[in-house]
Order: structure tokens, then C-alpha cells, then sequence
């Protein structure tokens, strides 16, 4: 009789179907609009992630699509979403608890389970976020009336063909056994659909039973053999999801490498790591959309391999395209023994087909070589809420990350903890010829990271495109650096930062910088105990889009401006291609055609609708056809501009000038010549042993801007370290504050032997300084136009002079300034900056072999000398000029001046 009712429930459920779909295009069916929210494509069957493009109820779901998720494990989650190629997010019309309130219809257009059903909303007044959404099949009046009476006639003429099977399907139907090798011991002479184990094996772990369905084979995950004797019949795994002890993992230090191995290496969509188990690693998922679920406390603990395995050995290998792992689980390398780069997850490699949207959330990392997670050239993949420790290269090398991401495009890294690891919390690098690009990292909290070099954060790019994107929300404690940025056309703006040291001192084992950047934006940050607090590096390497060409140009070749005389090294070149057509990707990495100019290259980068491509021959055109060589993907060219990047120029190419190759011979002229700046926005430093801030190793002549710096505490203020050879165009200091430098009392040093074209100092504030004043503030020597603003701590006092050394043009100098020459030279010229009435500032001739020319600007005079005439300053004289009126300086006063002017 139970087998009876089970067949005609199931013809009850596919008639209830039908009669729905029919009952709701009678008029009955209008009276459900009350309160109805506007239709969805799709509703779900099962939990699922809120990111990217998913199959929902076997349909493909895309951008825009309104799906009903209704079946999470957390409810409150449950709603209305819009599908989204990033993360999904609720229906505008579906935001708040009035509209999904109780009673609240919508309608399914479309799906395997769903299609064509009405679905209510059942919780009274809910607070979303917070109450469980609950939504069931809706069942008007009018639709049970008929359902009712229409499905007593089914049941009744069912009943009758139900009593002719039942001998023979009570011997078939769902037998289940005690165990797996028990079932397969079964022999009967019809196969049934469906097998029931209660466990996997004689142990009886708890969760191991499961249910499998006829494959149509005779291989599977169980196979019986008729009682023929001869037939065979294959069964698959039916249960959802499948865990692994339902494949024979069990606890307890067994192992349970096959059992997880086949877990994840087998098709099935939906699995479960249900416990904590040890395992040999290496599993690879190549499933694609597999999603994979672990139990809280499950974990993946690595056995001692037999000798030593020192090529890359992850635990859990990615090799699939939307693969999900979510929930909680931890990965543990135990003791590291044997193993010189386990990795906890790893997606993609170096070579081959980049995998896309990888989901890897709420993993635990622990005791690993390598990285904790490991993302290798990989479109959109999302790591969150992960948490690493002891992550140790046991013996040496470069790694020992939590998270380690390399040659990815578009990743989403948040919230990221990581601790005493041997190097960085989260690394974003390059591999080949690609960089990371278009980042999200928000949330990475590092704690002690003590290596050298080691950072909360680094970022370390050299690919052929330039990277892009944001970083936030870095806390970094007790690490070597707080966050280091080393790339000369980094576009990354990051913000939020917070690095706190504890161990001061310039060994590899203190805490040296708390922040190191080369190019891109610095906002909002504050820096506590660090020898340095900013070190910055800027590296303004050039981008020339060119045109009027002549031959190619070779990579590595030094380039040569004709009419600047400016060398550099031709470090990477690409044609930027503006395209339009359809809306489908290429894929990176592939070889691109030019339909009529048959030019060749390889895919860098894409982003809106520009290609980067490598050239590899031949010129691409604009309004031909680029195609790929493995999308298949064509696209009209509407430009092509071939672009190159020169490092290493002590001088300065200007647009326009004609560049040639000093091996390939090519020539080209600049259309237009690019730098990326450094920008330093506002900021807070405390207590450094060193330098507040300190400027080096300046690769190209580049640009850099510090705003709204606070510090109090610290040895030195901002120092410039410019060797022979490095250059900066501009420099600009506004509204910076360091009080209280305590040593011997640099509040401003710009070192001899680079160059700074110009400097703008203006609210540069060191008026609590407590040093012992033989220090210099600005050393203007080798600052080409030097502008002044309204510096209070540089008014004029011995101790914070501005320091002249050179030939120097000043500009606006506030009108307390005093300049002496505190370094040595036969005879300097330093020119004024144009007399505004009220301005004054005063000249000491201070060393022994230093002669000052001061020069009036253009046609202004000094009276006494007339019109363009220089005031001459000889050792141990000073003189103090006003500007009376517009264009006139006055000498109003003096110690042992001669009165001598330009004869």
C-alpha cells in the first residue's frame, strides 16, 4: 500500500502542475494580481551564491533577469534579485518589508520546476535582513476547487492500474540496505530506479547512507549484477548534496584521500565536506559550476608524503569555470614535512585556458608553503572571508602568502586575515606579461609579518597593462610594511590604511616603511612607530601614443628624442585598439588577426572597448576586422594606435619630437607623451625613528604631490634622496604639519646630485620643532624654480633657512624667508621672484667660498642697481629686500654689506 500511494503522489504532483499552469489563465487567475510584484524569469531549488551568471532550474540565467530566490539556508535572504555579472542585488521593487508583505504574489515564466507557478509571500510585516523570508506555491480558492476535483478522477483511475503492479513493485521499488557492499550484493531479476544504503560501510559513519539512481550504464558509483548472473546495472549517486563520507571518508586520522579525491574530481554538482579528514592533496575540481559546501569544522589536513615533494601541490585544485567553495572549512599543512609548496586552494595556472568566476569564501588556511589561496591568471574570481596562519616557505623563497593573486583580471578580495606569515596578507602581482588589473581588495587585517621583504599588502606589477582598481581597509600590524606598491603605471588608488609597528628598528627585523608606493594615490591613512612612515618612490615611466611611424620598434632597444637629446629603455609596446561590435569577450591570451592587414598579436588586456595587444607582426589598421584565434570573436578596428613605454630617461621627452631606435632604426613621432603621478593624500604619522617622510629612488622624471600630512614625533621630517641621474618635474607640498622632530632637526632636505625642475611649497609647518637647529630646511640647490606659499615653518629663523647651493629661481616666497648658502661653490645666482608690494626676504652670505648674485625677475630692479642689474652677496655679509611697489625692491637693511651691485 506504501508503494501505492508513493506512485500516486507522483502522478498527483505532475497533474497538480498541469492544472496550475491551466488554472491560472482562467479567470479565477486574475484575481491573484492583487498585490502581485512583476513577473521573474526564474525562481530557485536550492540555496545559492548571489554573484555572476548561474544556472537557475536548468535555465542560464542573464544580466538584467529578475530571479525568486526562495530556498536559502539563511532566509533572510530570500527576496526578489537582479541577475548581475558581478553580485546580485534585490529588485527595486522588491527593497523593503511592505513589499513582501504577507500575501505578496509573483509569477515564474520560466524554468524546469517552476515555470508557470504562482509563489506567495508568507511573513507578516518582515525587517529585512533580519526575519526569515518564507515563500510557498500559491493556491487560490478557485485553483484548489478544480485541482481537488480533477485529481480525485486521476486518483481513481490510477488506482486500478496501481493494483496490477503492486507484487512487482514491491520487490523493486527503493530497497535499501545496510550498506554499499550490501547493495551491490543484491541481485534481482528486474533492476529498480532507485537503491537506499543507511550506511556507507560496517563502520556507520553518521551521514554516509545515500540514495542512487539507475544511470542507464552498467558503471557507476554502485553496480549490481541482475540475477542473470550476466547483466550489470550502474548506479549514480542521486543524493544532493553528496558528502564525502557518503563516498567512504571517515575520521579520525584515517585516510581519506580516494573518498575526497572522488568527491571532487567526480561530476556531481552539488557536494558536501561533512568533517575533518586527512588526505594527501592534489584534488582537482573540473566540473564546471560545481559547488562545493563545507560543514562547520570540517577540515582538509595534508598526510607526510613518502619523500619530498617540492613542485606546486595544492590541496584543492581549480580547473573548472564557476566553481563555488563556500563555508566553513580549513586546509592545514600540519607540519610542512615533505612538502616545499603546499598550497591550500589553487585556481588556474600560468599557461593554458584562463578559468572564469571562481568563488572560494570562508576558508581557514593554515600551516602551508606557498599561499593560502592562489589565483593564476583568472578572470572575476571572488576570495572572501579567509583566514591563513603560518604560512612558511620552509625553505625560503618568495612565498608564504595568504592569499596570492597573479596575472587576474577583475578579482574581488575581501576580508582577509592573516598572521605570522612569512610574507604578505594579500599579494597582487604579475605573471609574464600580464598584471593583475581592475582590482577590488576591501578588508586585510595582517599581523606580525616579519620577513624581509613582507607586507600587509603588496602589489608588485611589471606586465604590459597597467593596473587598475582599489584597495581599502588595510590594517597592518607589526608588519615589515605596511603596504608596499612598487609599479611605475599603477592606477590603484588606496585608502583607508592603518600600520602600526612595534619593533623600531633598521634591521630586517623592525618595521621599515609603513607605506611604499610608486605611482597611483595614497588617501586617508595613519602610520604609527615605523622607521619611515612614507617612502616614495616615484617612478613617472613614459607612455607614448605615436603616429607618423617608420619601420618597428624593438623591446629593449634605448630610444632617442631628436630634438631633447632624452634617452630611455623601450621597455614594453602595444597597439591599442578601439573596436566595436557585439558585446562578447575575446579571450585573453589568445593571437588576434587583422583581417586586411594580416598584423598578429597577443590579447594583454580589455577593458570597455579597447584592446591591448602585443604586437607580434605586421601593423594593425583601423576599420578592419580583428579576429581571435580562439574565441573566434570578430570586431571592427574603428583605431589602432601603437603605443610604447621608455623607463630610465634622465631627461624629458616633449610631444611632438621625433623619437628613433637605436637598433631597429624605426622612427616615430610623439602624439602623446604620459605619466603616471604619485598623489599622497591626507594623512596622520606618529613617532618615527627615522624619517617622516623620505622621496628616492626616482627612476624617470616624474611627478609627486603630498596634501594634508599630520605628524607629531619623529627624528626628521621629509627628506628628498635624488642621486645623479634622477630628476623630478614637479614636487608639491600643501598644508603639511610635523611637530616635534627630535633629532638633529632636518625639517627639509633635498640631498645633491638629481634635480628638481619645480617645487611648490606652501603650509609647510614645523614651528613645535625641538631639534638642536644644525640641520637645513629646504637645500634649493638643486630645485630649478623653487615657490613658496604661506610657510610658517620656514620664516626665518637660523634653524629654518632655506638652504641655497646652486643657480635657483624662486617664486612667491613668503615675505619672512631668509636663504643662506650654506654649501660650497665659487659664485651661485639666485633669482628673485617678481616684486609684489609687502614681500620681503632676507640673503645671509654664510660659508667661506660662496659667492650669491641675487638677480631681480625680468624687467624688475633693485634700486641702487637699475634695471636688471644683481645685488652681490660675499661671504659673511646679509642684506633684507622689500618690495616697496610693483616691480621695485628696496634694500632695507644690512650687516657688512658693501653695497655692491653688477657693475
Amino acid at each position: 500500500m506504501q508503494d501505492q500511494n508513493l506512485f500516486s503522489a507522483s502522478l498527483l504532483r505532475a497533474f497538480f502542475m498541469e492544472q496550475a499552469s491551466m488554472a491560472r489563465s482562467s479567470a479565477a487567475a486574475v484575481r491573484l494580481l492583487t498585490g502581485e510584484r512583476e513577473p521573474v524569469r526564474l525562481a530557485t531549488t536550492a540555496s545559492i551564491a548571489f554573484f555572476g551568471l548561474q544556472t537557475i532550474d536548468g535555465v542560464a540565467t542573464e544580466v538584467g533577469d529578475r530571479v525568486l530566490v526562495k530556498d536559502q539556508a539563511d532566509q533572510t535572504q530570500n527576496g526578489i534579485y537582479t541577475v548581475s555579472e558581478g553580485r546580485w542585488f534585490r529588485a527595486a521593487d522588491a527593497r523593503t518589508g511592505r513589499t513582501m508583505q504577507k500575501g505578496t504574489t509573483v509569477h515564474v515564466q520560466q524554468g524546469n520546476a517552476s515555470a508557470d507557478f504562482v509563489f506567495a509571500f508568507q511573513t507578516l510585516n518582515p525587517v529585512i535582513g533580519a526575519d526569515d523570508i518564507v515563500l510557498s506555491f500559491y493556491q487560490s480558492d478557485d485553483t484548489v476547487g478544480d485541482i481537488q476535483a480533477a485529481a480525485q478522477g486521476i486518483i481513481d483511475r490510477a488506482q486500478a492500474a496501481a493494483d496490477v503492479a503492486t507484487g512487482a513493485m514491491t520487490t523493486v521499488l527503493d530497497p535499501q540496505f545496510a550498506t554499499k557492499a550490501t547493495a551491490e550484493a543484491y541481485s534481482p531479476p528486474i533492476a529498480p530506479t532507485y537503491i537506499r544504503t543507511a550506511f556507507y560501510d560496517s563502520s556507520q559513519v553518521a551521514g554516509s547512507g545515500a540514495v542512487y539512481r539507475k544511470n542507464g550504464t552498467n558503471a557507476g558509483d554502485l553496480v549490481i549484477t541482475l540475477s542473470d548472473g550476466m547483466m550489470k546495472t550502474g548506479y549514480t549517486l542521486a543524493s544532493t548534496p553528496v558528502t564525502a563520507s557518503m563516498l567512504g571518508a571517515r575520521g579520525g586520522g584515517a585516510n581519506a584521500t580516494a573518498a575526497i579525491g572522488a568527491l571532487l574530481a567526480g561530476s556531481y554538482p552539488h557536494v558536501l565536506i561533512d568533517g575533518s579528514y586527512q588526505t594527501d592533496g592534489n584534488h582537482t575540481i573540473s566540473t564546471a559550476k560545481k559547488r562545493v559546501e563545507c560543514l562547520g569544522g570540517s577540515a582538509l589536513i595534508l598526510r607526510t608524503p613518502v619523500g619530498t615533494v617540492t613542485a606546486h601541490h595544492p590541496v584543492i585544485d581549480i580547473a573548472a569555470d564557476d566553481v563555488l567553495i563556500d563555508g566553513d572549512l580549513t586546509i592545514d599543512g600540519g607540519s610542512h614535512a615533505g612538502y616545499q609548496a603546499s598550497i591550500g586552494i589553487r585556481v588556474g595556472l600560468s599557461t593554458g585556458a584562463r578559468r572564469k568566476r571562481p568563488t572560494i569564501r570562508g576558508v581557514k588556511v593554515r600551516n602551508l608553503g606557498l599561499a593560502g589561496v592562489m589565483a593564476l591568471c583568472v578572470d572575476s574570481p571572488t576570495i572572501e572571508d579567509i583566514d591563513g596562519y603560518n604560512i612558511v616557505t620552509p625553505t625560503g623563497g618568495e612565498f608564504g602568502d595568504t592569499v596570492y593573486v597573479a596575472g587576474v583580471r577583475k578579482p574581488i578580495v575581501r576580508n582577509i586575515r592573516s598572521a605570522k606569515c612569512k610574507r604578505d596578507g594579500v599579494v597582487l602581482t604579475y605573471t609574464g606579461n600580464l598584471n593583475t588589473t581592475d582590482v577590488l581588495v576591501d578588508g586585510v587585517f595582517a599581523d606580525a609579518h616579519l620577513d624581509s621583504p613582507s607586507a600587509g599588502v603588496w602589489v608588485e606589477m611589471t606586465g604590459a597593462r597597467d593596473p587598475r582598481g582599489i584597495i581599502t581597509n588595510v590594517v597592518a600590524n607589526d608588519c615589515l610594511v605596511g603596504v608596499a606598491a612598487t609599479d611605475a603605471n599603477s592606477e590603484i588608488v588606496i585608502s583607508n590604511v592603518k600600520a602600526i609597528g612595534n619593533r623600531l628598528s633598521g634591521s630586517s627585523a623592525g618595521n621599515v616603511f609603513g607605506v611604499q608606493i610608486q605611482s597611483g594615490r595614497l588617501d586617508n591613512w595613519y602610520i604609527d612607530r615605523y622607521n619611515t612612515a612614507l617612502q616614495l618612490e616615484p617612478n613617472g615611466e613614459y607612455q607614448f601614443a605615436l603616429s607618423s611611424q617608420v619601420g618597428s620598434f624593438a623591446t629593449g632597444e634605448t630610444v632617442s628624442g631628436g630634438t631633447s637629446g632624452s634617452t630611455g629603455t623601450l621597455r614594453f609596446q602595444h597597439f591599442e585598439i578601439v573596436i566595436t561590435g557585439s558585446t562578447v569577450d575575446y579571450e585573453l591570451g589568445e593571437t588576434v588577426t587583422g583581417g586586411s592587414s594580416g598584423a598578429t598579436g597577443i590579447l594583454v588586456d580589455f577593458f570597455a572597448s579597447v584592446l591591448r595587444v602585443l604586437p607580434i607582426s605586421g601593423t594593425f589598421q583601423a576599420a578592419e576586422t580583428i579576429t581571435g584565434g580562439t574565441s573566434a570573436v570578430a570586431k571592427t578596428a574603428n583605431s589602432a594606435t601603437r603605443r610604447i613605454y621608455v623607463r630610465g630617461s634622465a631627461g624629458i621627452f616633449p610631444a611632438g619630437e621625433t623619437i628613433t631606435g637605436g637598433t631597429s632604426g624605426a622612427t616615430a613621432v610623439i602624439a602623446a607623451p604620459y605619466q603616471t603621478p604619485l598623489a599622497i593624500g591626507p594623512g596622520t604619522l606618529m613617532n618615527c625613528s627615522t624619517d617622516a617622510i623620505v622621496v628616492a629612488n626616482v627612476v624617470t622624471p616624474a611627478s609627486l604631490s603630498l596634501s594634508g600630512i599630520r605628524g607629531n614625533t619623529q627624528s626628521h621630517g621629509i627628506r628628498f634622496n635624488l642621486s645623479v641621474g634622477q630628476r623630478l618635474r614637479k614636487a608639491s607640498l600643501r598644508d603639511i604639519a610635523l611637530k616635534n622632530s627630535t633629532s638633529i632637526g632636518i625639517a627639509f632636505r633635498v640631498t645633491t646630485g638629481g634635480a628638481i625642475d619645480e617645487m611648490l611649497v606652501d603650509g609647510f609647518d614645523m614651528s613645535e620643532w625641538v631639534g638642536d637647529g644644525t640641520g637645513s630646511s629646504i637645500t634649493a640647490g638643486i630645485v630649478t624654480r623653487f615657490i613658496g606659499g604661506n610657510n610658517p615653518g620656514l620664516q626665518g629663523t637660523s634653524s629654518v633657512p632655506i638652504n641655497l647651493t646652486v643657480n635657483t629661481t624662486l617664486s612667491g616666497l613668503h615675505n619672512r624667508a631668509l636663504c643662506h648658502n650654506n654649501g660650497a661653490g665659487a659664485t651661485w645666482t639666485h633669482t628673485l621672484p617678481p616684486a609684489v608690494p609687502g614681500l620681503r626676504i632676507g640673503f645671509a652670505g654664510v660659508h667661506a667660498t660662496h659667492v650669491m648674485n641675487i638677480e631681480p625677475n625680468g624687467t624688475d630692479t633693485i634700486k641702487g642697481g637699475g634695471a636688471g642689474k644683481y645685488l652681490i652677496l660675499d661671504p659673511g655679509e646679509r642684506v633684507t629686500l622689500e618690495a616697496y611697489a610693483t616691480g621695485s625692491w628696496v634694500v632695507s637693511a644690512t650687516v657688512g654689506w658693501a653695497g655692491d651691485f653688477e657693475l
